[in-house]
Order: C-alpha cells, then structure tokens, then sequence
C-alpha cells in the first residue's frame, strides 16, 4: 500500500501543472456554459420576448 502511494504522489508532483490547467477549465466550462431554459410553448416563447427583458435566443441541433 506505501509503494501504491508513493506512486501517487510522485504522479502528482511531477503532473501538477496539467492537472491544474485541467481543473481550471473543468470549472470555467461548469461556470461559463448557457443553461437550458424550460420553454415548453410558443406561447411561453412570445411571452417571454415581449418581457421587456434582453433575450439570448440559442438553438441547437443534435444532427
């Protein structure tokens, strides 16, 4: 068990660079992404760009 984390830790100390770098965008992309907005009608949609309010309107296609 001793030599198991000894590899781990050496694993770390020599990756810590990469592995921040990669925690650092695993959070941006948790942070910064464009959450899903339940529309479930044209009605809802109408009501919601007569608001008043700034709209972002993105569509995406699984094709």
């Amino acid at each position: 068990m001793n030599q198991l984390t000894n590899r781990l830790l050496n694993f770390f100390r020599e990756n810590w660079l990469l592995l921040t770098l990669l925690g650092l965008l695993a959070v941006g992309f948790f942070t910064l992404r464009t959450k899903a907005t339940p529309i479930e009608s044209e009605q809802e949609l109408q009501d919601l760009l007569s608001s008043g309010q700034p709209v972002l309107i993105e569509f995406y296609s699984n094709t």
